[in-house]
């Protein structure tokens, strides 16, 4: 039975009662027996409200079925992946306070269905790429076995060849190391804490990255600036955001420094173009064209420095990129 169908029935009856109730409260009030004349009034009264309390019924279940419509369909549409948020005001509090509750629900599922549906992407593309790299060094480890032991490898070139086949394990080895840091960086915190950045940077971060002669290392932050992040996510985060910003850099300087309430790195290595502004963040994007994994590296880090900022509230993007210097920002998210 639909609502307004089931209002429309519980209002009659109740009108129904509430006229017989009045009724038989009148006998007893007045305390005299109800003559034939009263009992006929009575009925005809009854008879003339029937209708009305119909029609009242009628308008009034059609006025609550419509919003409870509202709510169902509200509720199709979030169904439907619609996620539009609704500001109608009702004059029935709770109603109200539904559609209010319904708005936050909306907004937070569909935050969480596309976070989820990027994940999904990034762990697609995540095994795409990792059977692609993994499939060379084991096709090459394979190849050298199967040549020793057809016995193919003279005995001068076999410390040689053992030493290619180190290297290519050592690769895989480093892949999977890479790929599990990536995989965990998709996973939430929830435990945050007040972390004074500049000497973080300092006593945490600057002292366990490569050190160069030709590069120098400065931190710039506030020393009162604060910054409520997982306190082992920040240090990857920054780890990996300098250490990418070593690989590129042959001479000059690295910088760390906070405007207001953004972090910004800056570096004078290698300008990054324009149309990869978006793609460095992607899992196993590399610009570096070289084959040597030292340089080009797996193309994981900054897609590890993205996920622990998201995890974190935060979002990490490339600022600016010339060839003077290249700054990326790390920020609160807007809500």
């Amino acid at each position: 039975m639909k609502i307004k169908s089931f209002l429309i029935i519980i209002y009659t009856i109740a009108g129904l009662f509430i006229s017989i109730l009045s009724s038989f409260l009148t006998y007893i009030i007045i305390g005299k027996p109800i003559g034939m004349p009263m009992v006929v009034q009575i009925v005809f009264v009854i008879i003339f409200l029937t209708p009305v309390i119909g029609v009242i019924s009628f308008f009034l279940g059609r006025y609550l079925s419509n919003k409870f419509n509202f709510i169902k369909n509200r509720l199709e549409d979030i169904k439907g992946e619609n996620y539009t948020q609704n500001i109608s005001q009702n004059k029935i509090t709770e109603i109200e306070d539904i559609n209010h509750n319904m708005n936050f629900l909306s907004a937070q599922l569909k935050n969480l269905i596309e976070d989820l549906k990027q994940k999904n992407q990034n762990l697609s593309n995540l095994l795409i790429s990792m059977a692609h790299d993994i499939k060379t060094p084991i096709t090459i480890v394979n190849g050298y076995i199967e040549e020793i032991e057809d016995g193919m490898i003279s005995e001068e070139d076999l410390p040689s060849v053992l030493e290619h086949m180190r290297e290519e394990i050592k690769f895989l080895d480093e892949l999977t190391v890479d790929m599990l840091k990536f995989i965990t960086s998709m996973q939430e915190h929830k435990k945050v804490e007040e972390i004074h950045l500049h000497k973080f940077i300092s006593k945490e971060v600057f002292p366990i990255l490569q050190k160069k002669e030709n590069i120098t290392f400065i931190n710039d932050v506030d020393d009162f600036f604060i910054i409520k992040f997982n306190k082992i996510d920040l240090k990857k985060v920054c780890l990996n955001i300098l250490t990418n910003a070593l690989k590129f850099t042959n001479s000059g300087y690295i910088k760390v420094y906070t405007d207001k309430e953004n972090i910004l790195f800056e570096n004078n290595g290698e300008k990054i173009e324009e149309e990869f502004k978006e793609k460095i963040f992607e899992p196993f994007f590399t610009i570096s064209k070289s084959k040597n994994r030292k340089k080009s590296g797996f193309g994981l880090g900054l897609s590890i420095v993205n996920n622990l900022c998201q995890n974190n509230q935060y979002i990490c993007y490339l600022y600016s990129s010339s060839k003077e210097k290249t700054i990326f920002n790390v920020k609160i998210k807007e809500k």
